[in-house]
């Protein structure tokens, strides 16, 4: 068990002025069976009124709606978690069982899938474990060849990616495998930014592993979303008015 410091900035900007901007946030981090947030604090500039709702999937969404015109939102949250990796969720949505729009396999991952189910038996563990090796070896980790668009699929013939693509190429092998598994966003000491990884059912529970990283999740890990993948994860979704284009800035990301 461990005791996590975080906090996490981020700034939305428009080249021109929007307005009749509603949105929807989902960066506060839920309570679940591994970790427990002990504080929590979000503030959001323009100053807006806001209401609170859990998804589908159990994730905090903050939505809010500002009407008058304004050229950026910023939001950030700080608070205190209590991790123990050690405890695991044992309550399976169906949904992860199929593939979903960030990992429907094309051709050559389904190929590439074919070539490696029969090399190892193992259980889901061992599988995931064996999966997130193969990964490591023949994908690169690199910025900038991907985008927040880019399907597990597109990520796998590029052979290279950040941690959302290992994410969603794992779970792809994974659901083919007939092993259920989800998305996870949030923040992990070993990085200085937003991560994501990947859970998967045992049989029984949920287990956490890092294929960006090829290391199984630890108390060092602190989930702010799941789903079935990225879509579904979106730390800011929203509609507005106006002539811009937008860009979204991770200010910095703190997990002590």
């Amino acid at each position: 068990m461990k005791t996590l410091n975080f906090s996490f900035s981020t700034k939305l900007t428009f080249d021109d002025y929007v307005h009749d901007h509603s949105f929807a946030l989902r960066i506060i981090p839920p309570d679940t069976e591994s970790q427990k947030i002990l504080s929590c604090s979000l503030n959001i500039s323009p100053g807006v009124t806001t209401k609170q709702t859990v998804d589908a999937f159990g994730n905090n969404v903050t939505a809010g709606y500002i009407q008058g015109d304004h050229r950026f939102l910023d939001f950030e949250i700080k608070g205190t978690a209590e991790v123990d990796s050690s405890k695991h969720s044992t309550f399976l949505m169906p949904c992860y069982r199929y593939q979903s729009e960030y990992t429907e396999p094309d051709d050559e991952l389904k190929k590439f899938y074919v070539e490696l189910k029969d090399k190892y038996m193992g259980d889901a563990s061992e599988k995931a474990a064996y999966f997130s090796d193969i990964l490591s070896d023949i994908i690169e980790y690199k910025k900038g060849t991907t985008t927040t668009a880019t399907t597990a699929a597109e990520a796998f013939a590029l052979r290279s990616g950040v941690c959302q693509d290992f994410s969603h190429i794992l779970i792809s092998l994974l659901r083919m495998d007939g092993i259920p598994a989800r998305y996870i966003a949030g923040l992990a000491f070993c990085d200085g930014e937003t991560h994501s990884w990947v859970e998967y059912w045992t049989g029984d529970h949920w287990e956490g592993i890092d294929p960006a990283n090829n290391c199984h999740v630890n108390d060092d890990y602190l989930v702010i979303s799941m789903g079935r993948d990225f879509r579904d994860c979106a730390i800011d979704r929203g509609v507005m008015f106006g002539r811009y284009t937008q860009q979204l800035q991770l200010v910095r990301s703190v997990l002590s």
